[in-house]
C-alpha cells in the first residue's frame, strides 16, 4: 500500500534539477508573459539609474598633441630606436617630481594634481613619436602642452644623451572635448545593464519555480503516468449568445481539446476494464484546476462509446456539475437524499444522455451529510444500474471530503493545472490516493499551445469563489455557504 510513497521518497527526495534547454526556454517565455510589466519596470528603473550615474560621473577630456622627429645620427634605424626609447619613457618621465614642478608652472593649483595625463605613441620603424596630453580644461591642456614643449628637449637629452628633436606636428585642444557626452550611449549602456538584471531575475524565477509544467515535473510526486495533456483553449465569443461551456458535445469546442478528452477516456476505460473497476473519482489539489469539467467531459466521452454513465457531484460545499450542464438550480441532489429523505428517482436528472446527481440544496462538508451505511447501500444500487460512475469532489489539498469519497471509488484520476499548484501542494493532495493504491494517473490541464488553435482557455472564474482556507487562504473562501460554482478547466 505504501510502496509508491516509499519509492517516491527515495527516488525524488533530493529534487534534482534536470537542465532541459527547451524546457528552460519555455519557462523564460512563461516568466516573460506572466511578469512582463514588472520586468519592464525593472528595465526602465535600471536604465534611468544608469543614465543618472553616467551623467554624474562624466568628466570631459580635452586633448592636445605634439609629434617629434628624432635626428641624432642620420641613421634611420638608430634614430627609430631612440624615438622608441623616448616614447616608452614618457609615462616614467611625467611621474618625476622635478619634471612635474616644471610642467605645472603657470597652471592653476586646483588643476595641477591628478587631472592631467600623458601618453605617447611611436610608429614602429620610424623616428617619429607623438605625445598626447589630456586634462578636464582645454585652456590648461594647451598650457601643459606649451610647458612640455619648452622643457622636454632638455629632459630628453639628459635621458638618452644629446639629441635633436624636431617638431613635426602640433595640435592644440579645442573647446569640444575628445570624449563628448552621449545620452543615447548612456541610455544604451543602462538598458544593457537593465536587461542583465531582468535576465538574472527571470533566471531566479525559473530555477525557483516548483509548479508542474511538464510530465517530468510530476516524477517528483508519483511514478504513475500522465493520462493526457489538455491544451489551453477557449470558445470564441458570439454576439448576443449565451455563455457556452467547454464540453465535448459542443461542436465549437477546439479539436485538440476534444481529442485529448477522448484519448483520456479511452485509456481510462481500457485500464478500468482490465482491473474490473466501475467507479472513478476525479479530484485536484486546488480550485480552478478543472476537475469538474474533466469529470463531466469524461462522462460525455463514455456516453459516446455507448456506456451507461452516472455523474455524482460530490463537492457538497461548492457543487458545479448542474450549472455546467445548465440544469435547474435548487434541484434536489445528494444532500437532499441523505438529509431530507428524497428518493433516488427525485435526485437523478438526465442531460446529454448521461444521468446526473447534483450536490443538492444543502451545502456542507461531506462528513456532515453522508452516512456510511446509506452511502454503501446507494453505491450498491447505482453500480448495478450503470456501466460507470464518475464522482466529482472538492479540492483534496483543502478538504478531507475527497479522501472520504474515495472509499466508494475503484480508481482516481487527478487533475493538475499547468503552472498552478506547487509539487509540494500536489504531494499533500494526492497522497491519500497513492496510499490507498487507487490512483490511476493524472491529467495536466490547460497547457499553453498543444493542439489548440485559439491559444487560451475561457474565463470561467466567476463560478469559483474558493479564496482562503487555513494555510491555503489564497485559494479558498471560508464562507462555504456563499460559494459559487467552480467550472474552470
Amino acid at each position: 500500500m505504501y510502496t509508491e510513497t516509499l519509492n517516491n521518497t527515495e527516488q525524488y527526495e533530493d529534487d534534482e534539477i534536470i537542465l532541459d534547454l527547451s524546457g528552460l526556454f519555455e519557462d523564460y517565455i512563461r516568466c516573460l508573459k506572466r511578469c512582463w510589466l514588472q520586468l519592464l519596470l525593472v528595465l526602465f528603473m535600471v536604465t534611468a539609474l544608469g543614465v543618472t550615474y553616467f551623467n554624474i560621473s562624466y568628466q570631459p577630456s580635452y586633448e592636445a598633441k605634439i609629434t617629434y622627429a628624432v635626428e641624432r645620427t642620420g641613421d634611420t634605424g638608430i634614430d627609430a630606436s631612440i624615438a622608441k626609447r623616448l616614447s616608452l619613457s614618457i609615462p616614467t618621465l611625467t611621474g618625476v617630481k622635478d619634471f612635474q614642478q616644471d610642467l605645472t608652472e603657470n597652471i592653476k593649483t586646483k588643476s595641477r594634481s591628478g587631472n592631467y595625463t600623458f601618453r605617447s605613441v611611436n610608429t614602429e620603424g620610424s623616428n617619429l613619436f607623438t605625445v598626447y596630453v589630456s586634462t578636464n580644461n582645454y585652456k590648461n591642456t594647451n598650457i601643459f602642452l606649451e610647458n612640455f614643449k619648452k622643457i622636454y628637449p632638455g629632459w630628453a637629452s639628459d635621458s638618452v644623451g644629446t639629441v635633436e628633436l624636431q617638431i613635426a606636428d602640433e595640435s592644440q585642444a579645442g573647446t569640444t572635448p575628445s570624449n563628448p557626452y552621449s545620452l543615447p550611449k548612456s541610455a544604451g549602456m543602462g538598458a544593457v545593464a537593465g536587461l542583465a538584471v531582468c535576465f538574472v531575475i527571470a533566471t531566479i524565477y525559473v530555477l525557483s519555480s516548483k509548479t508542474v509544467r511538464k510530465e517530468s515535473d510530476m516524477k517528483k510526486v508519483t511514478v504513475k503516468s500522465c493520462i493526457t495533456v489538455i491544451p489551453d483553449v477557449k470558445l470564441k465569443k458570439r454576439i448576443n449568445s449565451q455563455k457556452e461551456q467547454l464540453l465535448i458535445t459542443n461542436r465549437r469546442v477546439d479539436w485538440g481539446f476534444r481529442q485529448s478528452i477522448l484519448g483520456a477516456q479511452s485509456r481510462i476505460e481500457r485500464q478500468m476494464e482490465k482491473e474490473n473497476k466501475r467507479v472513478l473519482l476525479v479530484s485536484s489539489t486546488l480550485p480552478e484546476e478543472g476537475k469538474s469539467l474533466l469529470a463531466l467531459n469524461l462522462a460525455l466521452a463514455f456516453e459516446q462509446r455507448e456506456k451507461n454513465v452516472l455523474v455524482i457531484d460530490g463537492d457538497l460545499r461548492n457543487p458545479s456539475i448542474g450549472k455546467l450542464l445548465g440544469l435547474e438550480e435548487g434541484h434536489k441532489g445528494l444532500s437532499d437524499y441523505f438529509k431530507k429523505g428524497s428518493s433516488l428517482e427525485e435526485i437523478i436528472q438526465t442531460k446529454n444522455n448521461i444521468d446526473v446527481i447534483c450536490g443538492g440544496s444543502i451545502r456542507n462538508k461531506a462528513s456532515s451529510i453522508l452516512k456510511k451505511k446509506e452511502m454503501d447501500q446507494l453505491m450498491e444500487i447505482l453500480i448495478n444500474s450503470y456501466d460507470y460512475i464518475i464522482i466529482d469532489t472538492p479540492p483534496s489539498a483543502l478538504f478531507t471530503d475527497a479522501a472520504m469519497l474515495s472509499e466508494y471509488a475503484d480508481a482516481v484520476v487527478y487533475a493538475v493545472r499547468h503552472d498552478k499548484p506547487t509539487t509540494k501542494e500536489i504531494k499533500e493532495g494526492i497522497d491519500p490516493f497513492i496510499r490507498s493504491g487507487k490512483l490511476l494517473g493524472y491529467v495536466i490541464n490547460r497547457k499553453p499551445g498543444g493542439y489548440s488553435s485559439y491559444g487560451k482557455y475561457g474565463r470561467y472564474s466567476q463560478y469559483s469563489s474558493y479564496r482562503k482556507y487555513g494555510k491555503y487562504k489564497k485559494y479558498v473562501d471560508i464562507d462555504e455557504k456563499t460559494m459559487n460554482t467552480e467550472d474552470s478547466l
